[in-house]
């Protein structure tokens, strides 16, 4: 591959903070939180910050689905 296609496809990372894991699910900062405190989805401490698995977090709304009637 040349450097101009390396260059030009965007880097998606595993890991998201607080605040883009709010941005991904459509939910508040504080929701976000409150799911790491209760421990309803599994996440990193890495220093003082909070982060969250991409899948993880799929996964957690595919739990979260209801069945239709």
């Amino acid at each position: 591959m040349s450097i101009g296609v390396l260059a030009s496809r965007e880097v998606q990372p595993r890991l998201l903070r607080v605040k883009e894991a709010a941005a991904y699910l459509g939910s508040t900062v504080w929701f976000i939180r409150s799911l790491a405190w209760s421990r309803a989805v599994p996440h990193v401490v890495f220093g003082k910050r909070i982060l969250f698995d991409r899948g993880d977090l799929d996964r957690y709304l595919e739990s979260q689905k209801k069945a239709a009637a």
